[in-house]
């Protein structure tokens, strides 16, 4: 997921992967850089020449890609940090695996979260469950939450609409939806 720098202006930058605005469990965000990506930029551009941006990459320092545009991209540099430092500074008392991509956090308040890549794509609390595919309304995203949705709620697509079946209640889904009165 991250690409891990081997030495000081490490070319190998060039395979960081996308993954989005979020920070991966057990990183920190060090530093963003604004790059050009279209091989055409110039020094006097706000972006960074490639060059450039490799003078700033540092042995074994984190990199992904957190936004692209027509012509630029953000690189974003993270450093590995402690998970017990993590957990205890979000309050979880435990997280497992499912999937490569996909981990169940447990909160030490009772809440649980189901996280796919950096996307809380499930969010139980207390009696509320709140929906988030980020804007990805994938057959992977959908398959998660339908794994992890409590018995009589299921997402479903129509004619490439996404709906809730919330024990026979139609309900059309967006990024941020709320179903209250459920049990986890």
């Amino acid at each position: 997921m991250l690409y891990k720098a081997k030495i000081d202006g490490d070319i190998g930058v060039k395979t960081c992967k996308i993954i989005g605005r979020g920070i991966p469990l057990g990183f920190e965000k060090t530093a963003d850089f604004f790059v050009d990506n279209s091989g055409l930029g110039d020094r006097s551009e706000p972006a960074l020449v490639f060059v450039d941006f490799l003078a700033k990459v540092k042995a074994g320092r984190y990199y992904a890609i957190t936004e692209v545009g027509q012509f630029q991209v953000y690189i974003a540099e993270f450093i590995k940090i402690s998970k017990k430092v993590v957990y205890e500074a979000q309050g979880i008392a435990r997280s497992r695996l499912v999937s490569k991509s996909c981990r169940v956090i447990y909160y030490l308040n009772g809440d649980k979260t189901i996280r796919l890549y950096t996307t809380d794509i499930v969010q139980f609390k207390g009696n509320k469950i709140t929906l988030n595919a980020n804007g990805y309304q994938t057959v992977t995203t959908k398959a998660r939450m339908n794994e992890f949705l409590p018995v009589g709620i299921r997402i479903y697509q129509k004619a490439g609409v996404w709906y809730i079946d919330d024990k026979g209640k139609k309900i059309e889904f967006f990024d941020g939806i709320e179903l209250e009165g459920v049990k986890k």
